[in-house]
């Protein structure tokens, strides 16, 4: 046989055996790409869904909104309060908030702000009340009492509890919250708490808590948090339009709707203690 005709014949033998090479190795490929994929949910550690998680805060990012905070008696009693929020995140992280009553009239013009470090660690609260004229920073004692009748306490309303700082996270069984796939989480305090522990639903998707449960002494459920109604603003930031606190050992509810967002920059002066006292 003469070399040509050897070559095609060695062409036509080994071209499948090639093409069908080439055709697992691809699928090969494929596979290495997608199996990460699907079990990247199961893999995470309870520390890695943490680090995803967008916060507990009442507002994402920077902005403002108006807000109906309403506070339920165990007789099912309401009193409806108006509130403005000013929040601000800086470069390094900060987040800032001011919180400002506006109605009704005998708590018009208390405020609060919180300023929250990255790491948690020299946050600062401070509370102004128009009777007394003066304002006052909230101390570390009292960052876990409640805060103007609501059930949420200091800590809570100001979005400075640090979980991942303060909390030993462990990961339990994924469940399903309000329609969505969750993580769900127990996180165990590293120091002395009101709490034993909190269980956290995080929504899979889109890293955000949406349930959170409060246990205390006797490992019994004391309080709930629930966010629904989520949507994304213009910015692309997913916001809820209610949130819910719920006293469970006292029968109790503070309800929080969003009345109206807006994403303008807010000016730094709103998030300093002389800001406090301007009318």
């Amino acid at each position: 046989m003469n070399p040509a005709n050897k070559a095609r014949r060695l062409s036509r033998l080994s071209g499948p055996k090639i093409r069908d090479a080439w055709v697992l190795l691809a699928v090969l490929s494929m596979c290495i790409l997608v199996m990460p994929c699907n079990v990247h949910g199961a893999e995470l550690t309870a520390r890695q869904i943490l680090d995803e998680v967008e916060g507990t805060a009442l507002l994402v990012g920077s902005g403002s909104a108006k807000i109906e905070l309403i506070t339920e008696s165990k007789r099912g009693q309401q009193r409806s309060n108006t509130l403005q929020i000013y929040r601000k995140t800086d470069a390094d992280d900060t987040e800032k908030q001011l919180l400002e009553y506006l109605q009704p009239a005998d708590v018009a013009g208390t405020k609060l702000l919180s300023i929250t470090k990255p790491d948690g660690k020299d946050s600062e609260i401070w509370l102004f009340m128009p009777a007394l004229g003066k304002e006052r920073r909230i101390a570390a004692q009292e960052m876990q009492t409640k805060f103007m009748g609501t059930d949420f306490t200091y800590e809570e309303i100001s979005g400075t509890a640090t979980y991942k700082e303060d909390y030993e996270s462990k990961r339990l069984d994924d469940d399903t919250f309000d329609g969505h796939k969750c993580y769900v989480l127990q996180l165990t305090p590293k120091a002395k708490s009101e709490y034993t522990f909190v269980k956290m639903w995080v929504w899979q998707d889109e890293s955000i808590p949406v349930r959170v449960e409060f246990y205390g002494r006797g490992d019994k459920l004391r309080k709930s948090l629930d966010t629904s109604g989520w949507k994304k603003n213009t910015k692309g930031k997913w916001e809820p339009s209610q949130v819910v606190m719920s006293d469970v050992l006292a029968g109790t509810k503070t309800i929080i709707k969003i009345m109206e967002a807006s994403e303008a920059d807010v000016p730094d002066e709103y998030f300093t203690v002389r800001y406090l006292r301007r009318r």
